[in-house]
């Protein structure tokens, strides 16, 4: 049994992301044969909570394709005392640094789905010193976790002892100290604030820094000697580096030093579970009805599905009337904007002309890999920007569900690993993006009052 639970692991690392198998997989243990299940010890509850929610699906296809009918059964053995609740999180001045960390955003509190798992899991992988790299880019829109994930690390770091420090600041924040310091002639006394007895970097919204010259070469030379240390630094923006305009060379680099991870708009399943999250804490319980209607029309940020959520909760006592579809229906119309229906063939269509190759190429059952590697990008699309079920995109495609499954998650391997199929993969996500969001605002072109702030500033000093 051990060759097979070895046989098991290997299957796994094989279809998961590095991250997920080293924090989530690989603690766990081999116990005994039961019967026709496998007995598999977490470390934890919350662990064992974790991977059946998760990761079950995958450990049946790993034991499927060792061709044995046995059943995974997961037991918690020396569990831990139960996680702490973060709602009573210190404010320790002495450790913190910046902005005061949301008692909110914590691991518990963040609802994980297809659209997050690698950054949750990187996340989780740092906050817990054991990450493949100190260093990580979040890069999502408005409303989608960033902002969450990164001050989960630091309030995670905040409840263990440490000596070392927690900076959390804005690109805006970060900007104003420099100015500041600039004017009070201490500049280096504020980078040696930085660089002293620090444990983490956070910095918030860095495509702000774009056209900030000054700040951004003090930006680079702080990096240099966090990075030397092997310190851990947090960055999350709303585009990756490479897009970001009027960005130093040198900065863009150390932007790109370590691992560059977006998050993506949530899927259906991920919206559901969100809405049946954030409605517990407002102390409700939807009916299926009203929590399918909302995560099927839904589909802008998690900031969105928390204020219809609130907004349902308000309509419902001031009416004094229960919750139902029809006044879900009415709000929803209210606050979702109307966006194009996105189609399956429209995903097909956008493929065809990406990659240049014809519907009837991308239906047929050749096998080279011009035909192969395109047929697996339409079905990851239309997995993932669709509510389409495995089974409908397969029989579009003349192919099973398995073979959906298996082309999802290699696009999702390419994808967590840099080069040209993942820049290409990204692309066609974005056009898709844009079509179903025609009104978002291009944030390229906005300008910032801390902008302005320092160019004054500077050009008088400098």
């Amino acid at each position: 049994m051990e060759r097979l639970w070895e046989a098991i692991l290997d299957t796994l690392r094989n279809i998961l992301p590095e991250a997920s198998f080293r924090v989530w997989i690989k603690p766990l243990k081999f116990l005994s044969l039961d019967g026709n299940h496998l007995i598999i010890a977490c470390p934890n509850q919350f662990s064992l909570d974790w991977i059946k929610e998760n990761y079950l699906p995958y450990f049946e296809e790993a034991l499927k394709s060792q061709k044995i009918s046995l059943k995974i059964k997961f037991k918690v053995i020396e569990e831990s005392s139960p996680p702490i609740i973060q709602a009573e999180l210190p404010y320790d001045p002495t450790r913190l640094i910046g902005r005061k960390l949301s008692k909110r955003f914590t691991f518990e509190e963040f609802v994980v789905g297809e659209c997050n798992r690698l950054a949750y899991a990187t996340c989780w992988a740092i906050a817990n010193k054991a990450p493949d790299s100190p260093i990580i880019y979040l890069c999502a829109g408005t409303g989608l976790g960033k902002s969450h994930l990164s001050q989960a690390i630091g309030n995670h770091l905040l409840q263990h002892p440490s000596k070392g420090k927690i900076c959390y600041l804005t690109a805006q924040d970060f900007t104003a100290h420099v100015v500041k310091a600039l004017r009070q002639d201490r500049l280096e006394d504020f980078k040696e604030k930085l660089r002293h007895g620090l444990e983490i970097l956070m910095l918030e919204e860095v495509h702000r820094f774009s056209g900030k010259d000054f700040t951004q070469k003090e930006l680079a030379l702080t990096l240099d000697y966090l990075y030397d240390l092997g310190k851990i630094v947090v960055f999350t923006a709303n585009r990756p580096p490479q897009e970001i305009e009027k960005l130093d060379e040198s900065l863009r680099s150390r932007f790109q030093a370590g691992a560059i991870i977006k998050i993506n708009p949530p899927d259906y399943q991920t919206r559901l579970n969100i809405i049946k999250r954030k409605a517990k804490k407002q102390g409700i319980t939807l009916s299926e009805e009203v929590t399918e209607f909302l995560a099927k029309n839904l589909r802008g940020d998690i900031r969105q599905i928390e204020s219809a959520i609130v907004g349902l909760v308000a309509r419902s006592s001031l009416l004094r009337e229960p919750i139902t579809l029809a006044l879900a229906q009415e709000l929803v119309q209210e606050i979702a904007p109307q966006t194009p229906a996105l189609t399956k063939d429209f995903i097909v269509d956008l493929v065809c002309k990406h990659f240049r190759v014809s519907r009837e190429e991308l239906f047929s059952r050749k096998r080279e890999k011009k035909i192969a590697f395109p047929r697996q990008v339409a079905m990851y699309l239309c997995r993932r920007f669709t509510d389409e079920s495995l089974q409908s995109i397969g029989k579009l495609f003349n192919r099973d569900h398995a073979t959906v499954v298996y082309a999802v998650k290699n696009i999702d391997k390419k994808i967590s690993q840099p080069g040209s199929l993942k820049y290409q993969i990204e692309y066609l996500c974005r056009e898709i993006e844009e079509y179903t969001q025609p009104t978002k605002q291009n944030d390229h072109k906005r300008i910032t009052q801390d902008s302005g702030q320092e160019a004054a500033y500077l050009e008088r000093r400098l």
